[in-house]
């Protein structure tokens, strides 16, 4: 199951609802949120997203939906699970943006959902959170245009799809209610 609402749709969504970050970095957010603790509120996602005064209905389902199927995906026991990047047509540098958001978004969900010290959580979590900040946190990537680089985009938005998998999978309040506290 891939995501079916596309990354320019929940753009566009956003820019109705005078929100400043890009559909990656929100979707980044719902699954640090949802990875974190599954029974996260799609409520208190968004009003992270959204100022209450900005409310147009057709644009907040259009969330609500990515919300939830980011959910399903993070359940689903196929894991298939995908990340909100824009498409393989759009330029290299700007797909390469998008993950650096999505990881800024995935570290913040995670804050958001209660995960304050990467000491109290598994080896592989900790590590692969850490691998995010780094991503979140680099300069331009230095890859040049190519099939080399199309394959070192792939490899990195796959990381982080299994890493959030992975996260998802070790850090649910069932398996260990003290990564939250």
């Amino acid at each position: 199951m891939n995501i079916i609402l596309k990354y320019n749709k929940i753009q566009s969504s956003l820019s109705q609802l005078d929100c400043q970050i890009s559909a990656a970095e929100t979707h980044g957010i719902a699954c640090g949120m949802l990875a974190t603790n599954i029974a996260t509120d799609k409520s208190s996602w968004l009003d992270e997203l959204i100022e209450e005064d900005n409310i147009n209905a057709t644009e907040v389902t259009t969330l609500e939906q990515l919300f939830e199927q980011s959910l399903q995906q993070l359940n689903d026991s196929n894991l298939n699970f995908s990340l909100l990047l824009p498409d393989d047509e759009v330029d290299l540098a700007k797909r390469l943006s998008a993950a650096k958001e999505w990881s800024q978004g995935l570290l913040y969900g995670t804050a958001l959902a209660g995960l304050k010290e990467l000491t109290k959580i598994p080896d592989d979590s900790r590590e692969f959170l850490q691998d995010v900040a780094k991503i979140a946190s680099s300069g331009d990537f230095d890859l040049e245009e190519g099939e080399e680089a199309e394959d070192s985009y792939a490899e990195i938005v796959e990381y982080l799809r299994v890493g959030t998998l992975l996260l998802s999978e070790e850090l649910q309040p069932t398996k260990l209610d003290t990564a939250v506290h």
